[in-house]
């Protein structure tokens, strides 16, 4: 059972997409790719550092091209950046170029794993109600353009499985 194209995952700031990307990737045997790994080698600069050279929208930008590398990618896992989706340019573009999984793991789980790593621009920036209401309107992003919605509230392993099903539902569907 391989997919013809990517396996799209998408999901608010540590909801597990690239732990559960990386399981599904050995699952599947496909290549395994991190958008925000891909800016940062397409770019040569870290996030940070576009955010400091040209803000959010210069981040945008160029998060909507490497939204266009991964249509050309073929089979194979890719993990989003928590905000991908929040552009309709890149929903939609990612949404016809492969199979769209939004991981929904509860906000207080990602919020617990997000406070250990508080370095990040998102806890520095944001309070806890803030990252909550950032959390519920992304949601709605991310239900938009997903094909399968997989509640990521087990281990990595079990919801790994749940789109392994999925996969192999969809394809005997088509």
């Amino acid at each position: 059972m391989t997919p013809e194209h990517p396996i799209i995952l998408c999901g608010f700031t540590s909801s597990g997409k690239t732990t559960i990307g990386k399981l599904l990737s050995e699952q599947l045997g496909l290549p395994f790719y991190d958008t925000d790994q891909m800016l940062i080698e397409h770019y040569k600069m870290t996030i940070p550092e576009i955010f400091a050279e040209g803000g959010e929208s210069l981040f945008r930008d160029y998060e909507h091209e490497i939204a266009r590398q991964v249509c050309g990618l073929g089979p194979s896992v890719v993990s989003t950046g928590g905000g991908m989706l929040i552009s309709e340019r890149n929903g939609k573009l990612l949404s016809e170029a492969g199979t769209i999984i939004y991981l929904n793991r509860p906000f207080e789980a990602c919020y617990r794993s997000l406070m250990q790593n508080p370095d990040r621009p998102l806890i520095k920036n944001n309070t806890r109600e803030e990252l909550r209401e950032r959390y519920e309107k992304r949601a709605v992003s991310y239900q938009t353009y997903a094909d399968f919605t997989v509640k990521n509230d087990r281990t990595p392993q079990l919801t790994a499985q749940r789109i392994v099903e999925f996969l192999k539902t969809k394809r005997t569907a088509n």
